[in-house]
Parts: structure tokens; C-alpha cells; sequence
């Protein structure tokens, strides 16, 4: 599932665009998983702008989660 706003950054990128980068959120029992070594599920996703910092968008959508569990920044 592809999730496009349409919102743009300051620097006029939008989800998609490779500035844009996925940080998945965790909730304190996730933290507490993570720190000991373990895996666990994200809540939910946020997209951020690596030039200027704003985030464009978020979800908590289960298909959107899983597509970006693995392969983004954990955002505290």
C-alpha cells in the first residue's frame, strides 16, 4: 500500500520522494522489547523531511507498519 498525502515539506518534497525518509514510533512496551534485544511492533509510522526536519505524514495502518518495520528509523 502506497500512502501519498500530498502535503509537501518546506523544501517542496512529499512521501515518495527519497528525502523522505519512514521513522516508526513504538510505544514504552516496544522500547523496553527493544532494548533488550528483542523485536517489536511498531505503532506507527512517520515520514520526515532529512533537509529540514518536518514531518509530512503519519499512519498507524497494519500494511504500512509491516512495509516499513524493518528498514527505517526508530523516533522517540
Amino acid at each position: 500500500m502506497y500512502m501519498n498525502t500530498g502535503k509537501k515539506c518546506k523544501c517542496g518534497f512529499t512521501v515518495g520522494d527519497p528525502m523522505i525518509i519512514p521513522k516508526t514510533k513504538y510505544n514504552k512496551k516496544g522500547y523496553f522489547w527493544l532494548s533488550m534485544g528483542y523485536s517489536a511492533k511498531p505503532t506507527e509510522v512517520v515520514f520526515q523531511c532529512q533537509t529540514c526536519g518536518e514531518i509530512i505524514a503519519t499512519s498507524t495502518d497494519e500494511e504500512i507498519i509491516e512495509k516499513y518495520r524493518y528498514n527505517s528509523d526508530i523516533i522517540q
